[in-house]
């Protein structure tokens, strides 16, 4: 009785949406179809390197069109279509003709390697593919071994082989008579799968996430209610830079097209083409991730530009120290704030966000539960006790695609979902990410969060990015060792950089391990370390000593 009380006590809810599912829909393309023709003709996406502007009635115009194409050629209900590509305004057409078909929708790391790439086609089998010129290289050759695939679309200029067609040949020059008479038709919203995004793969293969059309429309009628979005001194204009892949990108694309938020949209990131996007676009809101964030901290290139446009930032996928914040803020001063939030790929996107508190990750989002619980007994606890982050509510997935076991892993028989996250909160119920379970290292018993010692790493000026993870010690168990990427034209010392740390940090959380210097952090397209690839890399340097 205790625990059951204890447990209701220390369980932190969001409060409710105004309007959870809006306009009656009872599919995410029944929502796309009433959206895109209420938005009108304003401009929705444009193509930050060719300039070329699509409006909203000019998306569903050919989102419909391609619908029918679909139709023709058997996509139907279930049919999972994949998009391996960089970001484009076409990626969204695509996605919403899957969608009004009830199809599913299969976004894919384009910079996936063969292997990875093959894996993820045989577990999701997409009846199409369309893939831009980089990855259509890598898969055209494996054709012989996708027999799920159908049709395969290039989205270059290009027809790489036979058998591939080009994205043009799918639009004809007949004019749609009618912009909103089609109505798709109605699905389970909680069991019908909309989208499948790939987890990142940071501690194995990637598994399939299913989201359903009831996780994709919470999360569109959550971020139209977003106090970050409706309480800019400016008009929003937002960046489309985060990979499409990505759920935190994949959300952003829909929430621009659905919700009426310009974006301008890049394939990837160049330094210059980025600053001068924000500059001559006149962006407003930016979403980024760390090492972005990192970079117009520190970049000397910022200065020559003019980012006075620029009035927020919201930062997720991977945590962000509070120095990189006030760094920011303290050279782009029309930046009000930077706004972190938390989610993972399982949850449909965040479950928390920050408004003001510096170092904080905010407050639970609406419709959502969260709850810290006792590494070791399960307890939830109160108040500035650190423990494992649990979710439960709408935004958490159905489950993994054909892995009951790794989804029961994940998920309790009570619907909470153990995020693997370590964090707490305070007296004003803002929270706190200390770091993943799996990468905290074990010094003589004593716990050590990587992301501590980063945070304090890069407070060193001559640091531009870094990452700790732990080496193997037979006497320690782990000791913290530090890669450290410097900024161009400084020079430093293994020992300048540990005594930084040092000076900061208790002795337990002292570099031990060693300092490394590398041109560049090993990391996935949303930001995330790949702290598994580092370790091997020291573990390869001991075995030849």
């Amino acid at each position: 009785m205790e625990q059951a009380a204890s447990e209701r006590l220390h369980v932190l809810y969001g409060g409710d949406l105004r309007n959870s599912i809006e306009d009656g829909c009872n599919s995410v393309g029944e929502l796309i179809v009433k959206r895109l023709y209420r938005n009108g003709d304003e401009v929705a996406l444009v193509d930050g390197v060719t300039g070329e502007s699509l409006t909203y009635h000019q998306l569903l115009a050919r989102s419909l069109k391609l619908a029918n194409r679909f139709h023709r050629l058997g996509i139907k209900r279930n049919s999972v279509v994949g998009i391996c590509s960089e970001n484009s305004v076409q990626f969204p057409i695509i996605t919403f003709a899957t969608l009004m078909l009830g199809g599913t929708v299969l976004p894919i790391n384009y910079g996936y390697s063969v292997a990875e790439l093959l894996h993820v086609l045989q577990l999701t089998k997409p009846i199409a593919l369309f893939a831009s010129e980089q990855p259509l290289q890598k898969i055209v050759p494996m054709r012989n071994v996708l027999p799920s695939v159908k049709l395969l679309v290039s989205l270059g200029q290009h027809r790489p082989s036979r058998g591939v067609a080009l994205l043009g040949d799918f639009f004809d020059n007949s004019p749609v008579h009618s912009l909103h008479t089609f109505t798709p038709q109605p699905v389970a919203l909680k069991r019908q799968i909309a989208v499948m995004v790939m987890s990142s793969g940071t501690t194995g293969l990637p598994k399939a996430v299913q989201l359903t059309h009831h996780n994709v429309m919470t999360v569109m009628a959550y971020q139209r209610e977003d106090p970050r979005y409706n309480e800019l001194p400016v008009s929003v204009r937002v960046l489309g830079l985060l990979p499409f892949y990505h759920v935190f990108g994949f959300m952003l694309s829909l929430n621009s097209c659905l919700n009426r938020v310009p974006m301008v949209v890049l394939p990837r990131f160049e330094p210059d083409l980025f600053l001068r996007t924000i500059q001559d676009h006149r962006i407003t809101m930016a979403s980024l991730v760390p090492p972005l964030v990192v970079f117009l901290a520190k970049s000397p290139l910022v200065e020559g530009y003019d980012l006075s446009s620029l009035h927020a930032v919201l930062c997720g996928a991977a945590p962000l120290s509070r120095e990189i914040e006030e760094l920011v803020q303290a050279r782009l001063p029309n930046v009000q704030t930077i706004r972190t939030g938390y989610g993972m790929s399982e949850t449909s996107l965040g479950v928390i966000s920050r408004m003001n508190k510096i170092g904080s990750v905010g407050k639970v989002h609406k419709t959502t539960y969260v709850k810290v619980v006792d590494l070791a007994v399960g307890y939830a606890l109160g108040p500035n006790q650190t423990g494992e982050i649990c979710v439960k509510g709408p935004l958490v997935m159905k489950g993994y695609l054909d892995n009951d076991r790794a989804t029961g892993e994940m998920i309790d028989a009570d619907g909470w979902l153990h995020t693997g996250d370590v964090g707490y909160y305070d007296e004003e119920q803002d929270f706190f990410i200390v770091d993943r379970i799996k990468d905290l290292i074990k010094y003589k018993g004593a716990q050590v969060p990587p992301a501590e010692l980063e945070d304090v790493l890069l407070s060193h000026r001559k640091v531009r990015d870094c990452a700790v993870v732990g080496v193997p010690d037979e006497v320690a168990g782990e000791l913290p060792a530090a890669f450290v990427v410097l900024q161009a034209g400084e020079g430093a010392t293994a020992d300048e950089i540990k005594a930084h740390v040092a000076s900061k940090l208790s002795p337990q959380k002292h570099l031990r391990g060693g300092v490394f210097f590398m041109d560049e952090i090993p990391k996935t397209g949303s930001g995330k370390i790949l702290r598994r690839q580092l370790r091997d890399a020291l573990l390869q340097r001991k075995a030849k000593l």
